[in-house]
């Protein structure tokens, strides 16, 4: 895995900037702050990784040449970017308020990663045009993707709910002089955003569907079976789609059909392409999983628990 392997240090020196500066916090945002960030820290076990918010920078090696000091700063701003936009998924999605406490540390994040791309890109720089315009489609994203279908209506915004990722890749070809090559890029980038939110929706269906979070795995089921507004999908009629009617094949051929698009794209990003091939045999995996053991379930319950027992 050279997209992740080439890059351990310089995970390990972004994370460890990001925590001394957190530490430097005023009490008790410090501690709530470090807290936060250790759900996130790729130098973990057992964290939540989310290796293109902060590998993209890293990854736009491939076509760009910069500095190694800019593109640590273009990862550290990210892992900041990251913080902020989860601590305001933590609020819209909570009910009780229970995120509350997050508020001011979330504008410590933001301030960060505001001041690290003041230093690295003048007033007149169109990144800012870029950067308004990100923000604007991450907004309008999560607002409207309940009702919008945006899986099936425009796949495209499904990636904008993590617009802001897309500041490190349009920032290094800015600063790399080649922003003739930002939509194709952005195209790229997006096309991995739409895969990774397949994955995390598989991940995630029990608890969208007790919540009625929007689910690309959900909606494209619903799709499948030409339900209704009205129909209701339950879930023993999740579990019998994926696990009786290999609902994952339909969905593993979406996957693919994005790594062909990618492929076609032509970005000479290769790392990010083999990020996103491993996102599609994921998805396999656990399909061809599932189809291993209904087989060992049909041989009978004995051989099934020799096999689970292995």
């Amino acid at each position: 895995m050279d997209w992740l392997d080439a890059h351990k240090q310089d995970l390990h020196d972004v994370f460890a900037q990001t925590k001394q500066i957190v530490s430097t916090f005023p009490a008790p945002l410090d501690q709530l702050g470090l807290a936060y960030l250790a759900k996130f820290d790729a130098r973990k076990e057992g964290t939540t990784k989310n290796y293109i918010c902060y590998l993209l920078p890293y990854w736009m090696k491939d076509m760009s040449v910069l500095p190694q000091d800019d593109v640590q700063k273009l990862s550290l701003a990210n892992v900041f970017v990251m913080l902020y936009y989860f601590i305001q998924d933590d609020i819209m999605d909570s009910t009780k308020g229970e995120h509350r406490e997050k508020l001011p540390l979330a504008n410590l994040f933001h301030m960060q990663f505001l001041t690290i791309y003041r230093a690295m890109f003048p007033a007149a720089s169109p990144f800012w045009s870029y950067y308004d315009a990100y923000v604007l489609e991450w907004a309008e994203a999560v607002t409207n993707e309940q009702h919008a279908d945006y899986f099936h209506t425009d796949r495209s915004k499904v990636a904008k709910k993590a617009s802001p990722v897309k500041n490190a890749s349009t920032g290094a070809l800015l600063l790399s002089n080649q922003a003739d090559q930002i939509p194709a890029v952005t195209t790229a980038v997006e096309q991995v955003l739409v895969t990774l939110q397949m994955l995390d929706d598989w991940a995630d269906w029990e608890e969208d569907i007790e919540d009625g979070s929007y689910n690309c795995l959900l909606a494209s089921m619903r799709k499948h079976m030409q339900l209704s507004e009205e129909n209701t999908l339950t879930v023993d009629m999740i579990k019998d789609q994926l696990y009786v009617k290999d609902f994952l094949d339909t969905y593993g051929q979406i996957a693919t059909a994005h790594h062909d698009h990618l492929l076609g794209l032509q970005t000479s990003l290769s790392q990010m392409t083999s990020f996103h091939e491993l996102l599609v045999k994921n998805i396999q995996t656990v399909n061809q999983e599932i189809k291993e053991k209904r087989k060992k379930l049909a041989s009978g319950g004995f051989y099934y628990f020799l096999y689970e027992s292995r």
